[in-house]
């Protein structure tokens, strides 16, 4: 009976925090610079950069989508991709200004758009 309690507590638990996460990039939709958002944002580039390492060797930046993007971005977004090109630093400060700026102009609407934009925006291949 202890065993059927705790996978209950469980199932319930997870029920309660999928919707929790399907929503937090809503708030950013609504607010781009709400404090919300920047936390949320800030975490996602957190795991973008600790998964970049492994990523980046499946990464193609030459896709139609990533070359209209850095067409199509604005000056922020080129100065941090030449800064990071330049350094290969990231810095976390300016991928989260690119990215409340892109969800702001509605370059970004889901969470497939904010990986296209970390991923291009850390992509040095289409350098001029």
């Amino acid at each position: 009976m202890n065993k059927l309690s705790m996978v209950a507590l469980i199932a319930g638990v997870s029920v309660f925090a999928l919707p929790a996460k399907s929503e937090s990039f809503n708030v950013c939709l609504l607010d781009a610079n709400s404090q919300t958002c920047q936390a949320y944002l800030e975490g996602i580039v957190d795991g973008a950069m600790m998964y970049r390492i492994d990523k980046a060797n499946n990464f193609s930046g030459n896709d139609y989508e990533s070359r209209a993007l850095k067409y199509r971005a604005g000056k922020r977004y080129q100065k941090a991709n030449s800064k990071y090109c330049s350094t290969h630093e990231p810095v976390k400060a300016d991928i989260v200004a690119v990215l409340v700026e892109q969800v702001s102009i509605n370059n970004v609407a889901n969470s497939d758009d904010l990986e296209l934009v970390i991923n291009s925006l850390l992509d040095c291949s289409l350098k001029k």
